[in-house]
């Protein structure tokens, strides 16, 4: 067997095959667990011994990610002959199932993409066309950044795979589009959502992963301080009432209001949803998605949830003046309702609201707190030192910091929200009614980011990032 297609078959099992030229011997990597039928079956092939050695998960992805890129330039030149309409087609359709099938270049180079992206715990994969590339894209911890470039021959034959595995219309390319993917990774199921959009040099598409089908991170998991966490259980132990999680897209909101139900549930309560899409399955609740298709939309969901006797309701996201108008009034007649809704202050989500249509007397009484999130990332711990000591710690502008394998060499690695809060008061109702330029929060947002920033632990662009929102 060629040395290139061993090691590329190994990758599939999640081992590396790497040659040591001290030993001058192959060593078979694994982070897990070893598979010693595959090491055997190696060792037969190479006519020799082969060690095996566990390596970090980190370092395994990193190694599979340079396979990936190694063998791109094999992978578009086998993709080369492929490339008739009729073939595309042809190959895109008979790829959803069957071994056979499954070792078309194409399918391979979606497939190594997503890998990467996941690997790398990328939220977003974009796939972006110009006059004479592709290029490819992940979203790591909020900052997008560029992984690799693709010859544009080949994203015909990308995006027609893309479109038959979200059973879209691959004839069509003037309109946008949107559809998901079910997949598994490492024995866990993942959710993707594809949208697609024409651009000026074809068609662009955009995949976002949902990693996880089970949850449990407790607000105390979140990373925030004691006194948000103290706020926000007081908050849902109201047995009436909305709360509010504002903020722009990909702020953390839904995560944040995860965490709320989950704290919610096993207490002998009712909790119901209404999402677009369900990102995670949470035990004990009742959970239904919004279905445009049949008109079964946020309001549409949210009266049925009403006549199943929820105490309490989660609407995954305030659009319009019907959801808006149907939540603040369950919130009057003894639901806890949680929603989010795009604006960028607490005082901000009130006036969207109103904008809405919703009355002040019925929000003033049915209002119990908004939350504004925003997330900062947070530098990476294991190279952390190297990091604060640099004089990127203290620029204002974005620098490129001296990463490690655990972050991709990225310098960053995780992220924690950061809030300001409204709780609404009998103070704060009276001005709901009279006065609201009057209305005041607890803007604590970037008290919590300069105080990350002097622990050393995130850099000062981060800081004015969150505080000019």
């Amino acid at each position: 067997m060629d040395i290139d297609k061993l090691i590329k078959k190994i990758a599939r099992s999640r081992h590396c095959l790497q040659y040591d030229e001290v030993s001058e011997k192959y060593e078979l990597l694994y982070a897990e667990k070893l598979n010693k039928m595959l090491l055997q079956e190696v060792s037969q092939i190479l006519s020799g011994e082969v060690k095996s050695r566990k390596i970090s998960i980190q370092d395994l992805d990193i190694c599979l990610a340079n396979i990936t890129k190694e063998s791109s330039a094999k992978i578009f030149s086998e993709i080369d002959s492929e490339l008739t309409n009729e073939k595309i087609i042809e190959n895109a359709r008979a790829a959803i199932d069957g071994e056979v099938v499954s070792d078309a270049p194409i399918v391979k180079l979606l497939d190594s993409l997503m890998a990467v992206a996941i690997s790398r715990g990328a939220s977003d994969l974009h796939l972006d066309p110009d006059d004479s590339d592709l290029v490819v894209r992940l979203r790591i911890d909020g900052a997008l950044s560029e992984y690799i470039k693709i010859d544009i021959r080949f994203f015909k034959a990308l995006i027609t795979r893309i479109k038959v595995l979200g059973e879209l219309d691959i004839t069509e390319s003037r309109r946008p589009q949107d559809g998901r993917i079910a997949i598994s990774y490492r024995g866990a199921p993942v959710d993707i959502r594809i949208s697609t959009l024409p651009v000026s040099f074809g068609e662009r598409a955009v995949l976002r992963f949902f990693k996880s089908k089970s949850f449990s991170i407790s607000l105390e998991g979140l990373g925030l301080s004691e006194s948000l966490v103290s706020n926000l259980r007081r908050t849902i132990a109201s047995q009436s009432g909305i709360l509010l999680v504002c903020g722009p897209t990909g702020s953390g909101k839904t995560t944040t209001i995860y965490s709320l139900l989950h704290t919610l549930a096993g207490r002998g309560l009712n909790i119901t949803t209404i999402e677009d899409p369900i990102e995670i399955d949470l035990p004990n609740v009742v959970q239904s998605q919004v279905n445009d298709k049949i008109d079964f939309d946020f309001s549409a969901g949210l009266r049925a949830l009403l006549r199943h006797d929820p105490d309490v309701i989660l609407v995954g996201e305030i659009r319009d003046a019907e959801t808006a108008d149907t939540a603040v009034r369950a919130a009057l007649t003894g639901h806890l309702v949680i929603s989010t809704i795009h604006a960028n202050t607490p005082s901000g989500a009130i006036m969207r609201l109103m904008n809405l249509g919703v009355q002040q007397s019925l929000l003033a009484d049915a209002l119990l707190a908004v939350y504004s999130q925003r997330l900062i990332r947070l530098y990476c711990e294991d190279c952390r030192l190297q990091s604060v000591v640099s004089q990127a710690h203290l620029s204002e502008l974005p620098q490129l910091f001296e990463g490690c394998s655990s972050c991709f060499n990225s310098g960053f690695k995780g992220r924690v929200p950061l809030m300001d809060q409204m709780i609404i008061t009998e103070e704060n109702k009276v001005q709901l009614l009279n006065d609201l330029s009057a209305l005041a929060y607890e803007k604590s947002m970037a008290k919590e980011a300069k105080r990350l920033h002097d622990q050393g632990k995130t850099p000062l662009f981060e800081l004015i990032r969150i505080m000019g929102l």
